[in-house]
């Protein structure tokens, strides 16, 4: 059974060795480039980190998730953790899934579940999950992962990140591999963006999120590739900006953070038709490649 060290801290230390990702063999895919629509012919949002060519850390489970993960010939077995940045639906439906699939791979390893914690509108991570796999939960014949006095294969490790926005939460796993979290703001759902690194090679997830707590940037500090979600444009209703950052502010952050690529996703209808505009507003703050995700590319890591 792994163990966590939770560390709340300022600023992410500096490692002791250097090795690129590239080096690392580490991989990023995206399994969903979409959102909640079921009209804009992509998945619901999905990543996938691959290290030593073993699917081995999902942020997020949107709707199609699963089906991605297979199609890209990846192993639930393999999985050590799976990060939600919220629970919104196109985030997290398709969790379900990678725990049942989790029954014919033979795993004993336990998998680390982990998400914000909740508020007045949304429940705890570990709360999600318990009305999912509880005795009481939508999939309770499925509780012998999730309740400790019931015997089984392995068990889901659930952790609910903090809030906070002023400073990083870090949570180092075991194998060489840390990752961080932080609070961000989207609108009133509670929300995080998460930083993965394994040696010197970093990825952050923004997750859906404003820039009002201009939090970010520090936890992307330094990263390799910053996947920032490109759900609105730039003349959008300010309903819309109190949930989502625009453009613009998708630059200045990746300026503020310094990090080497810029991977714009999870997009819908509303930003799909600006994706070139959108660009053109990032390049005027940020001077780093701008990617645009599409459902199971790669993303070149160096």
């Amino acid at each position: 059974m792994q163990r966590f060290l939770i560390v709340t801290c300022l600023l992410w230390p500096v490692l002791s060795w250097s090795q690129s990702c590239e080096e690392q063999n580490i991989k990023l895919q995206v399994l969903g480039s979409g959102g909640p629509e079921l009209t804009d012919g992509r998945v619901s949002s999905s990543h996938l980190i691959w290290l030593d060519d073993k699917a081995s850390i999902l942020i997020d489970a949107g709707s199609g998730s699963a089906h991605q993960f297979e199609v890209a010939n990846g192993h639930s077995e393999d999985l050590k953790a799976i990060l939600l940045t919220h629970l919104h639906v196109d985030h997290s439906v398709d969790v379900p899934a990678f725990i049942k699939d989790s029954y014919f791979t033979g795993r004993q390893t336990d998998l680390w579940v982990m998400g914000p914690q909740g508020n007045d509108l949304m429940p705890d991570t570990r709360v999600y999950l318990d009305q999912l796999f509880g005795q009481d939960g939508a999939y309770a014949y499925l509780k012998s992962y999730w309740l400790p006095e019931v015997r089984g294969q392995f068990k889901i490790k659930a952790k609910d990140a903090s809030l906070a926005h002023h400073s990083i939460q870090q949570h180092v796993m075991l194998d060489g591999i840390k990752l961080s979290s932080i609070g961000v703001h989207h609108g009133p759902i509670s929300a995080v963006a998460w930083r993965v690194d394994v040696g010197d090679c970093a990825i952050t997830f923004s997750g859906d999120m404003t820039n009002k707590y201009d939090s970010l940037a520090r936890l992307a500090q330094g990263s390799d590739v910053l996947v920032a979600n490109n759900t609105i444009e730039e003349a959008s209703t300010a309903a819309a900006k109190n949930m989502h950052m625009v453009p613009s502010e998708i630059g200045k952050i990746a300026t503020k953070a310094g990090v080497k690529k810029l991977l714009l996703a999870h997009f819908m209808l509303r930003s799909l038709p600006h994706q070139q505009a959108s660009i053109d507003l990032i390049k005027e703050v940020y001077q780093g490649p701008v990617l645009l995700a599409e459902d199971l590319m790669w993303v070149e890591l160096k």
